[in-house]
């Protein structure tokens, strides 16, 4: 049967979804439930890891600009601190940046790692990702 009510959760619902028992470093797996699939990729350090997830929540800048969406993280959430590539947050982290372009946030820095060019910002460098997956749900009525 096909549905057209599809749609992304918000960061709260998203997060009940995490399966903090399970994690790159504990379970060589995604946070998930293994009922879903996660597909996985190297990242920033060339490591296995899980990806950031898209929510529908939007975060407003100091402007009043709605230019951010947040994203949890399913695998590690990196940052970039003094020349490392580091788990600074872990499965479940919560982020957010630019919907459209990293490259254009403010305060982000250019690195040059093992897999190319990425994006880091803040104290801690997190690792700023655009290319995040999606996993949609749908509301239903019993």
């Amino acid at each position: 049967m096909a549905y057209e009510d599809w749609r992304l959760p918000n960061a709260k619902e998203l997060h009940t979804v995490l399966d903090y028992s399970r994690s790159p470093d504990t379970s060589s797996s995604a946070a998930v439930d293994p009922l879903f699939n996660a597909t996985s990729f190297v990242n920033e350090e060339g490591v296995t890891d899980w990806g950031y997830y898209w929510t529908s929540t939007t975060h407003v800048d100091n402007n009043g600009e709605g230019r951010s969406a947040a994203y949890v993280s399913f695998g590690r959430a990196l940052g970039y601190m003094n020349s490392t590539v580091m788990d600074v947050h872990g499965a479940g982290a919560q982020r957010s940046n630019s919907k459209s372009n990293v490259a254009d946030e403010p305060g982000a820095q250019t690195v040059s790692g093992v897999n190319g060019i990425f994006y880091s910002k803040g104290p801690q460098g997190d690792i700023l990702r655009l290319d995040n997956k999606v996993r949609c749900v749908r509301n239903i009525t019993i």
